[in-house]
Order: structure tokens, then C-alpha cells, then sequence
């Protein structure tokens, strides 16, 4: 979260050029610190809740891409011992296949990536 660092950063800056006592400008500090942080959580909550949204749709909606890859692998499966069409060497297959496979990999890692982040953001 560099954004709200850099505005803590530029408060306390702030803070520190003003013409108090040095007690009122730390008092004044803590509480745009503890308002900007409590800022922070409510963003961190609001988006961990988009997630869970997301992830309680039906069951379509969660397995679209097991879905997908499972129908390529059976394709690959029956190329395998049959002459198919779709499996030559000039087909757009390989392509189509190859972009599925890195995008359900990289798309899955990314889910799970985020959803511990957002974990560890709630805990604070």
C-alpha cells in the first residue's frame, strides 16, 4: 500500500513544519495515522469481501476452467489414439491450448496469492 504510505509520509511532513509544542504534534500525528490505517482496513475489508462475492457463485461460475482444461485433455486424450483434425501440427489447438493452460496456472496462482494477501491484511 506505497499510495497511503506516501500520504502518511506527507502528513507527518506536514505535521512536522507546523508551530505546535512537540506533545500536540505527535497527538496530531498518531490520529492521522490511526485514521488513514482505519481507512487502509475498511479498503483491505471491502475488497476481501468482493473476493468471497465472487467466490460463492454457483457452481458454474467456480469451475468454468477445471471445466475447460479437462475437455482439452480429453481431446488430447482421443487425438492420442484416433486421427483427429483439431490435432495437427497446423492447427490453432496447440495455440488455443497453450494459452489455456497458462492462463488457468498463472489465473489460479494469482487467485491464491491474492486470497492470502487479503488474509494477512484482515489479521492486522
Amino acid at each position: 500500500m506505497k499510495p497511503i504510505t506516501d500520504v502518511v509520509n506527507a502528513i507527518g511532513g506536514l505535521i512536522g513544519g507546523l508551530t505546535l509544542p512537540a506533545r500536540e504534534k505527535k497527538e496530531l500525528e498518531a490520529k492521522m495515522q490511526e485514521l488513514v490505517y482505519e481507512r487502509e482496513r475498511e479498503m483491505v475489508e471491502a475488497q476481501a469481501s468482493v473476493v468471497r462475492a465472487e467466490a460463492s457463485g454457483n457452481w458454474l461460475q467456480r469451475s468454468w476452467r477445471p471445466l475447460v482444461m479437462l475437455t482439452f485433455a480429453v481431446i488430447v486424450l482421443v487425438g492420442t489414439f484416433t486421427s483427429l483434425p483439431i490435432l495437427a501440427d497446423t492447427s490453432r489447438f496447440w495455440d488455443l491450448l497453450e494459452i489455456g493452460l497458462g492462463g488457468y496456472v498463472i489465473g489460479r496462482s494469482g487467485e491464491k496469492m491474492a486470497e492470502a494477501i487479503f488474509k494477512l491484511k484482515t489479521k492486522r
